[in-house]
């Protein structure tokens, strides 16, 4: 490992040798502070780039801290640390491609390579980017080496979902269930596999297990919805519309789908009722779902 980057990232166990002296020897306040400030200085002048990184990390305000990274970064540290705290920021706020320009440029700094943990959170930005083929070879590439947990089989699901490798994704949402099988995302993402495959009964109790173990299901309601409408269970599929499309409007975040889309098949499924073939007008109080444990739990 070079020196500078050892150098960038051991510098601050000078201060906790510097704070050990000054409580083991009872130097006082001001020779305390003095070396503290002379520590400073000495990581702003040889080391830059941890600087700045270190202003970042004590700093709350999302935008000052990108801020002061991009700052790191144009020190051209040789610690891979501001690329990728860079990195997460940037992936938090779904900017992916940036993301993973960030990460390919922590991964070329000579000596440790990106924690496994990285490399799956790398190929979760290759994903989002459409780089499939990347993706899969950086996932396939942390099973090999023996690193497996629900986090990686979970994406390797969903990128052959993304990539249109139904059977595959479905076999690695299994896999991935099988170390925390109260997530609800394996199974989630197994009931819209489900739904594409046309397989609306399985998609159906995947989808009702999600609302019972999901503090406040949003998009589940409406996909629930859509395989009641292909399964004839119309009553049904326009109560769960009717929550999804309430459930949308209030917490857009939450869901994929857009709240004009879950109203589009709500007012399918609708007009779909014997009673509205017929004229009648529909009971919006009757499209109200009643109150159930799942929908009085607190939000997540």
């Amino acid at each position: 490992m070079p020196l500078k980057r050892v150098w960038e990232e051991k510098i601050q166990w000078l201060l906790v040798v510097w704070c050990g002296l000054a409580l083991f020897f009872r130097l006082g306040w001001l020779l305390f502070g003095l070396g503290v400030i002379l520590w400073v200085l000495l990581l702003y002048f040889t080391a830059p780039g941890s600087f700045w990184t270190l202003v970042a990390i004590f700093n709350m305000d999302p935008d000052k801290v990108q801020t002061y990274l991009r700052k790191a970064i144009a020190c051209q540290p040789a610690s891979p640390k501001p690329y990728i705290n860079l990195a997460l920021a940037t992936a938090r706020w779904g900017a992916w491609e940036e993301a993973l320009n960030l990460l390919a440029e922590a991964n070329k700094k000579p000596g440790k390579a990106l924690s496994p943990d990285l490399r799956n959170i790398w190929a979760i930005c290759h994903r989002e980017t459409g780089k499939y083929e990347e993706a899969l070879s950086i996932i396939e590439n942390l099973l090999q080496t023996g690193y497996e947990n629900g986090k990686v089989y979970f994406n390797l699901a969903f990128t052959h979902y993304k990539a249109g490798h139904l059977e595959e994704a479905l076999k690695a949402a299994a896999k991935a269930r099988t170390y925390d099988v109260s997530d609800p995302d394996p199974v989630i993402l197994s009931a819209r596999i489900y739904f594409d495959l046309q397989d609306y009964a399985t998609a159906k109790d995947n989808y009702e297990w999600c609302i019972k173990h999901t503090s406040w299901p949003v998009e589940s309601y409406y996909w629930l919805g859509r395989c009641e409408l292909e399964l004839g269970l119309i009553d049904q599929a326009c109560a769960h519309l009717a929550t999804a499309v309430e459930r949308i409007t209030e917490d857009p975040a939450l869901s994929d789908v857009p709240k004009e889309e879950a109203q589009k098949w709500l007012e399918n499924a609708l007009a779909r009722r014997p009673s509205t073939a017929e004229g009648a007008e529909a009971d919006p109080a009757a499209l109200t779902p009643q109150s159930t444990p799942e929908n009085e739990s607190n939000r997540s």
